[in-house]
């Protein structure tokens, strides 16, 4: 049995965009029923990377070799001081992904011996800093030094905004006339392949597959796929789910096929009232199942005082951990 959230009476003066989280949980029947020919492998760490490694990327291509893998290199919110803010490496028979580029990421990876531009391949979920905060620099280090563009997968009704919103004023000017965003990357479209009752978009590069699907992140008017605020997260492979930022939204687990799903990375937010992410406590009203499955990602500082597993979550993702 899963959840859905019902809008109760709101406090006077409570501002609007709060009273949206007002809500009560109220049962729904289960649409996400595991195929009957899966075989559940839940993502287990194999191993960490520590800090100082001159070669964390290799160790990860490497692990790579025998199946799907998944590292994050920060599993911070953007106001974490304890850990880099929550971006995912996803690497299959070597081949890399790198989802999000925070500000402090270059930073992070660094730590492990892993330069800014040596991934195949770049997803960015949305425009806030701790995800788009490095972006510039792998744009210019790239064209600059390195004298390649990054492969980055961008469905196009975001790649403007991207673009004229967050990254033409760093990166537009140059000698003789601009840069286009096309002249410093090499931006891979998806296909999209649904528009409601969410939009959904696929793509598979280096064979790892993926399908975006839209979130809301924001509070705007508007469904799930017509925020006017773009977010959106991962599915890879069929098997791992990562929200990216994204509020409680039960709906998602019906519109995004579950079947094959084995671990899900969601957003959890540790302290009340939740407004653009979803809370701890909002997450711990889905159905067993899901939260059997349900890693922790984008926590602030205070996640010590907290204990997952009693509450029936796989836990916090823990960052530099190798999951397979």
């Amino acid at each position: 049995m899963a959840f859905r959230q019902t809008l109760i009476a709101v406090p006077s003066g409570v501002n609007p965009y709060v009273a949206l989280f007002y809500c009560k949980p109220t049962a729904v029947k289960d649409t996400y029923p595991r195929s009957k020919n899966a075989v559940s492998h839940r993502m287990n760490v194999i191993q960490t990377i520590a800090a100082g490694t001159p070669d964390g990327l290799q160790r990860l291509r490497e692990a790579s070799q025998s199946g799907l893998t998944l590292c994050f290199p920060g599993v911070g919110s953007a106001f974490a001081r304890q850990n880099d803010p929550t971006c995912l490496i996803v690497a299959k028979k070597g081949v890399t992904l790198l989802v999000d580029v925070g500000t402090t990421v270059p930073r992070a990876l660094a730590s492990r011996g892993i330069g800014i531009g040596e991934f195949d391949y770049y997803h960015i979920t949305h425009s806030h800093a701790d995800h788009i905060g490095g972006l510039e620099e792998l744009l210019l280090y790239s064209h600059y030094v390195l004298n390649k563009a990054p492969r980055l997968i961008l469905p196009r009704e975001y790649q403007e905004t991207l673009w004229n919103h967050s990254l033409r004023g760093g990166c537009e000017h140059r000698d003789n006339g601009t840069f286009r965003f096309e002249d410093l990357a090499e931006l891979i479209d998806p296909e999209q392949t649904a528009q409601s009752p969410r939009g959904l978009y696929e793509v598979e590069v280096g064979g790892i597959g993926l399908m975006l699907f839209r979130t809301v992140h924001i509070p705007t008017e508007g469904d799930n796929s017509g925020s006017k605020f773009w977010s959106t997260g991962l599915l890879i492979d069929g098997r791992v789910m990562f929200t990216a930022d994204t509020r409680f939204d039960p709906l998602l687990f019906e519109h995004v096929p579950m079947e094959n799903v084995d671990a899900i990375f969601h957003d959890c937010q540790l302290y009340e009232p939740s407004v653009v992410h979803a809370s701890y406590e909002q997450l711990k009203t889905l159905d067993d199942g899901l939260r059997g499955k349900m890693y922790l990602t984008h926590y602030g500082d205070t996640f010590l005082k907290f204990d997952p597993s009693s509450d029936g979550f796989a836990g916090f993702a823990q960052p530099w951990a190798i999951y397979q």
